[in-house]
């Protein structure tokens, strides 16, 4: 099932295969995956999260969830384990400036996460072709007008700090797991289904982090206008958001 999975990637680094050795190591190699409780997932999040603050935990607990949730989707397991593979909360003791931290911090959906960490591996790709045309602009002797290299050297450079920004961004997510997790009034991850109180409009959008918001995929951010208006609502409730358009009014009419 795992060499399955690992040959239907487009691209599969050293990093994913090892981490799902681990977790067959930990299940049980000669065990099959449909006869896993979720009580087995979630002891071995717990032993890759430690006490939270485990280097490189979200990522390793991200390739397992990828795993489980294409082991769901193809019909090979019956229940949704992925669910159940969640990063704990570091039980570290507050000190002077954690504040700071907590305040500093990114937070995103699993899904958010996964598109950061997909992008970055793929804008890594784009270095050594680029590498390449700069050797080859480069062995031009006339570099006083040599458009191919500084065209190349910029590329180069934009490219480079896309990198750093989303490194940087991944070192301060907190992920958000709302999967399986009743939500009673709206917070980030909740998907929200609206009905503007003036034209009866229906519509459906997803709260989420500003870094992960995408209009056209009705992901909006909570800071936005109508994201701030609906955080902490319940169904049933109206908002009121003061937007581009004008003054909305939106009745919810379903959260999960």
């Amino acid at each position: 099932m795992v060499g399955t999975y690992i040959g239907s990637l487009k691209r599969s680094d050293d990093s994913v295969q090892r981490e799902l050795r681990r977790f067959v190591t930990w299940c049980g190699p000669d065990r099959d995956l449909t006869g896993i409780a979720p009580s087995v997932i979630g002891d071995y999040a717990d032993s890759v999260a430690g006490t939270g603050t485990t280097p490189q935990a979200s990522e390793r607990l991200l390739v397992v969830r990828k795993f489980l949730s294409y082991a769901k989707k193809k019909g090979m397991i019956d229940v949704n384990l992925a669910q159940h593979v969640r990063v704990r909360k570091s039980r570290t003791k507050k000190t002077r400036g954690s504040g700071a931290a907590l305040k500093d911090s990114i937070q995103l959906t699993f899904d958010g996460h996964a598109q950061l960490v997909d992008q970055l591996e793929e804008l890594k790709t784009q270095r050594g072709p680029l590498a390449k045309e700069i050797h080859k602009a480069a062995a031009d002797k006339d570099v006083r007008e040599n458009v191919p290299l500084e065209a190349a050297r910029e590329q180069l450079g934009q490219l480079e700090s896309r990198i750093l920004e989303i490194e940087r961004t991944l070192s301060k997510v907190v992920i958000i797991d709302a999967d399986g997790v009743p939500s009673q009034v709206v917070r980030l991850g909740t998907v929200v289904w609206l009905q503007d109180s003036d034209t009866g409009r229906k519509s459906r959008y997803t709260v989420v982090s500003a870094s992960e918001a995408n209009p056209m995929d009705s992901k909006i951010s909570d800071v936005s206008p109508l994201g701030k208006a609906l955080l902490g609502q319940r169904a049933g409730q109206e908002v009121i958001a003061e937007t581009p358009r004008g003054t909305m009014r939106y009745k919810i009419l379903q959260i999960s």
